[in-house]
């Protein structure tokens, strides 16, 4: 360990990063998109382990256009060496240490999370499954730990625009107040494993204003959003469409508590896929945890396809 050294690279050799190899064979890490068009706009955010001038490990942090620091890691690449998960560790250990300085704030706490992207199939494939265990004991090490894995889904308008309901209406919902309202109401009893963890944390009404300040950030902006009524104009939930740095995508969706069990969100997520398609989109791209089970049947029914899976670490 003491030959190599840990170090933030610079506009002038912004080369280094991409002279690691070899990827994984196993698609464990591997994006949708270029890593040109993927955001890392900010080189001293991204790091390398160098063994002379030899790339033997690899770390890229993310952060929206103007954010002060880094909000994920989410490209990380240990190596392949018989000592990679130490290797691993203590880049992120170094990158840590200096990213996440005492003014540190983002939406998702007190230090970027780790989104490692994984395909669909990884549990059954043994190849995958190590390059998984590497990635996670390095951070591990690195002091993270393990939150949620969700799956990543895609849908494009070849697979079918479903029809729009026939049973709820819909209106802009640009009253800060209403908004609130109904995302409190959504938070509690909620199976997605940030909300759970927000709700412990900040309670009901905290929790709705963190996710209408996280979903207002986006650079979608909020002009989709819309309140979801019924026949008795009752609010029975919300859809919340924007764009993150690469696609369209819901920013949040729920259905009140006490309108579940009635396929709703089939109804929500069908307003949206309109509203994106009649403004030209070519994909909408989301996820939802392995464990909501609900919303993973929802999307299913709708048409999106799931392209791969992802592990959180925090």
């Amino acid at each position: 360990m003491s030959d190599l050294i840990f170090r933030p690279l610079t506009a002038d050799d912004l080369h280094l990063f991409h002279a690691y190899g070899p990827l994984p064979a196993s698609g464990v890490g591997v994006r949708h998109a270029p890593f040109e068009k993927l955001g890392y706009d900010r080189p001293d955010w991204l790091w390398v382990a160098l063994r002379g001038e030899e790339v033997v490990a690899r770390a890229a942090f993310w952060g929206p256009p103007g954010a002060e620091h880094p909000f994920s890691l989410d490209w990380f690449d240990p190596g392949t060496g018989s000592d990679r998960v130490e290797v691993g560790a203590a880049l992120l250990r170094a990158a840590y240490a200096a990213l996440v300085t005492p003014d540190y704030s983002s939406p998702v706490g007190d230090r970027p999370d780790f989104h490692l992207f994984l395909p669909a199939d990884w549990h059954d494939r043994p190849d995958a499954v190590a390059d998984v265990a590497d990635r996670v004991e390095a951070a591990e090490r690195a002091g993270l730990r393990h939150s949620v894995e969700r799956l990543n889904l895609r849908w494009i308008p070849e697979y079918g625009l479903p029809p729009r309901s026939t049973r709820l209406t819909f209106a802009p919902a640009d009253d800060d107040e209403a908004v609130l309202d109904v995302l409190t109401r959504i938070t509690e009893g909620s199976l997605d494993a940030w909300d759970r963890h927000r709700l412990a944390e900040q309670g009901p009404r905290k929790t709705a204003e963190a996710t209408l300040e996280d979903i207002a950030d986006f650079p979608g902006g909020r002009h989709r959003w819309r309140l979801a009524y019924d026949a008795a104009g009752d609010v029975v939930g919300i859809t919340m469409p924007t764009r993150n740095a690469t696609a369209a995508t819901i920013g949040y969706i729920g259905v009140d508590p006490a309108y579940r069990g009635r396929h709703y969100i089939d109804d929500l997520v069908a307003e949206t896929l309109h509203i994106f398609t009649a403004e030209g989109e070519p994909e909408v791209r989301d996820s939802t945890d392995v464990g909501n089970a609900p919303m993973a049947a929802a999307f299913a029914r709708i048409g999106y396809r799931i392209t791969g899976r992802r592990l959180i670490m925090i």
